[in-house]
């Protein structure tokens, strides 16, 4: 092969070259064009189907989105308007809805005239229940000049989330007496989404009540609604209001002879309460998220598991207001380690009124 021919091929692999590269310039820069083009248009560009197909966005069905919508509040800034409450077949019996300039949700509020009996008591027991005894035995003299009547009873059911932002008082139950009645409503929420608005009417109704009465509500009730109060931006009704805790009471008198401190040993063992077919308030939590997820649920018992447990405050408020008279609410006397504190308290209360 002669010298010039060997030149010439190799100008002709050299420009083969060049147009290779050139090619794939070209390319790159085509490409770079189709993906600024998309990217001004808002579109994302497809990748060619031999490196990586397209893939396919499943979106959530139209019944989860929805169930999603009524059970998570909104969380687009601005002013949302207030959700309104949904009645159901799988709903809880005798719910009404109520309506504030929060929102919506639902109520149920049950009359039990004073001659109903709770265990082996009558609710009008109550009526021979001494602000005094009451004031004694609780250690807080705020209480000694109210009506045992005219307090505001509270129970609550929650989420079972342990305070915060999470936690969620899905029942809230007050209990009152009104013309000659004793009056108990029931406050729910089918979501979140609704809190605020019960929040608060529940406010307002313990702000206008004279006093509070809970078991264990100073470590538990209380504070479960006022962490949520506050999240809402509502006032607390809490503050500079007297609060009977039946807990510490019950505690100091019957608490030595009793396996435990719960509301379920002491209404049994002082007020006769035998509950049939009862849901432990452990359990409340599970029903409700049952509900929130469109199963079966047993919430019905929620409520009538919470209905006892305020009817039981009334009952116990009973008995410690007869402490220092050696005798139950009904009248029978005190025996025992019971009758011992009671003569206790008749001295501590005879020795304050000479000092």
């Amino acid at each position: 092969m002669s010298v010039p021919r060997r030149l010439s091929g190799l100008r002709r692999s050299g420009r083969r070259g060049r147009s290779a590269r050139q090619g794939r310039r070209d390319a790159r820069a085509r490409a770079l064009g189709r993906g600024r083009r998309a990217a001004r248009s808002g579109r994302r560009p497809l990748r060619s189907a031999g490196r990586c197909a397209a893939r396919a966005v499943s979106t959530p069905s139209d019944p989860l989105r929805d169930k999603l919508r009524r059970i998570l509040p909104p969380s687009a800034p601005g002013v949302v308007p207030a959700p309104r409450a949904r009645l159901s077949p799988e709903l809880p019996s005798a719910l009404v809805e109520q309506r504030n300039e929060h929102g919506a949700y639902l109520a149920r509020t049950t009359r039990f005239e004073a001659a109903h009996r709770h265990g082996e008591l009558a609710l009008a027991a109550i009526e021979h229940a001494r602000a005094g005894d009451l004031a004694l035995v609780a250690r807080d003299p705020a209480l000694a000049g109210l009506d045992p009547r005219a307090g505001l009873f509270l129970d609550i059911e929650t989420n079972g989330l342990q305070g915060g932002a999470g936690g969620i008082a899905f029942l809230v139950a007050l209990g009152e007496y009104r013309d000659g009645a004793f009056e108990l409503w029931q406050g729910f929420l089918q979501g979140p989404a609704e809190e605020r608005a019960l929040l608060a009417d529940v406010e307002r109704r313990i702000r206008a009540a004279p006093h509070v009465v809970t078991f264990f509500g100073k470590s538990f009730d209380r504070h479960r609604l006022e962490d949520k109060l506050r999240y809402h931006g509502l006032p607390t009704p809490f503050a500079d209001k007297p609060h009977l805790d039946l807990y510490w009471p019950c505690r100091r008198l019957y608490g030595a002879g009793l396996p435990n401190g719960r509301l379920s040993t002491m209404e049994r063992e002082l007020l006769g309460v035998a509950r049939e077919d009862d849901l432990p308030g452990s359990m409340a939590p599970a029903a409700w998220l049952d509900f929130l997820a469109g199963r079966a649920h047993r919430l019905e018992q929620v409520f009538a598991h919470n209905r006892d447990d305020l009817l039981s405050l009334v009952g116990l408020v009973a008995h410690v207001g007869r402490a220092s008279e050696g005798a139950y609410a009904d009248g029978t006397p005190l025996r025992g380690d019971a009758e011992l504190r009671a003569r206790a308290l008749l001295q501590l209360q005879s020795k304050r009124r000479r000092r």
